[in-house]
């Protein structure tokens, strides 16, 4: 449960580090007893830079519990970028 916690928590700083602009679009999920996968296209503005790109997430699951998330960004070094 925290894992699920910590990604909301994530979603939330990045909303507010972006001004109200991080939008991340859920563009499908592929599941089974052990993992959840997230399809996720975001994009936010922040001092004067855009973010434009698709990411991966990854939740693991054990007793019907999210036990760790992992993001993959399409473009890890210009996400980096974007929020340095």
């Amino acid at each position: 449960m925290f894992a699920m916690f910590a990604m909301f928590a994530m979603f939330a700083m990045d909303f507010e580090l972006s001004g109200g602009t991080y939008r991340p679009q859920l563009r499908d999920v592929l599941a089974n007893d052990d993992h959840t996968v997230a399809l996720l296209h975001a994009t936010a503005e922040r001092a004067g830079k855009r973010l434009d790109m698709d990411c991966v997430i990854d939740f693991r699951i054990r007793n019907d519990r999210i036990v760790e998330g992992s993001e993959f960004w399409a473009e890890p070094s210009e996400y980096d970028e974007f929020w340095s």
